[in-house]
């Protein structure tokens, strides 16, 4: 799930939609598709405006209904916020089960809407990479590595998107990369990486739109399925939604 954009009062509105009734909407969709075994990625813009209430709104709601979730910072977020409010979901950069482990990268750049992965962050990746060799990689990150075929969205691209495919391709283990930011589901081979956009639980953009336009489709979230033989099968959960 992604691009939430929740505010800091339960009757808060962003482009005319309460963005809590509309995640939570997609949270009943999940569970009732659910085993109990599935773990939420949440890959950004979690707040609208990095509100601490934000945060503590979200925390509850998954507490409560005590689901397992990972999470990584948009460029509406502050992660010294959300580690501080998500008390109930310590950050980790690295999920790991049996077969796989998913990679979380942070794209955000302070008062930028673009995105770019820090030097640091791609040294420590290099490491994890060598480390988890034998492990199947799923990599999770907020802002697109390719182009989406819109303008306006395409100039957030990941500044350093050449330099972070040499890496994760050298290792020959990273299946997949996951991201949201850019409110649709766009899917596309990145030069032998696949990579899978999700749309929002809340607002949609246009597509294929080189101005900022906002879609009608429905709120939505993506499930994927990892198997031990490093096959994955995902697809695209839209609701029903009212505005406001």
């Amino acid at each position: 799930m992604t691009d939430l954009h929740l505010g800091p009062t339960a009757d808060y509105q962003c482009r005319d939609f309460n963005t809590l009734n509309a995640f939570k909407t997609v949270l009943e969709a999940f569970e009732s598709n659910s085993n109990g075994k599935e773990v939420i990625v949440l890959t950004g813009d979690l707040a609208s405006n990095a509100q601490p209430a934000a945060y503590q709104q979200l925390n509850k709601i998954l507490s409560d209904k005590h689901q397992q979730a990972i999470w990584l910072p948009g460029n509406h977020d502050d992660m010294l916020l959300m580690k501080k409010h998500l008390s109930d979901f310590p950050y980790s950069p690295i999920y790991q089960d049996k077969h796989w482990a998913i990679l979380m990268l942070d794209s955000s750049v302070a008062g930028q809407p673009g995105g770019e992965i820090s030097s640091q962050q791609l040294v420590q990746l290099e490491i994890n990479l060598e480390r988890l060799k034998d492990m199947h990689i799923l990599v999770a990150m907020h802002h697109s590595p390719v182009s989406v075929n819109s303008r306006w969205l395409d100039e957030h691209q990941i500044s350093n998107h050449q330099k972070l495919h040499h890496l994760l391709a050298a290792h020959g283990n990273v299946k997949a990369v996951i991201t949201g930011h850019i409110h649709q589901q766009y899917e596309i081979n990145w030069r032998g990486i696949q990579v899978y956009s999700t749309p929002s639980t809340c607002f949609q953009f246009q597509e294929n739109s080189d101005q900022f336009a906002l879609s009608n489709k429905n709120p939505a979230y993506r499930w994927l399925d990892l198997h031990p033989d490093g096959l994955i099968e995902t697809g695209i959960k839209r609701v029903d939604f009212l505005k406001g």
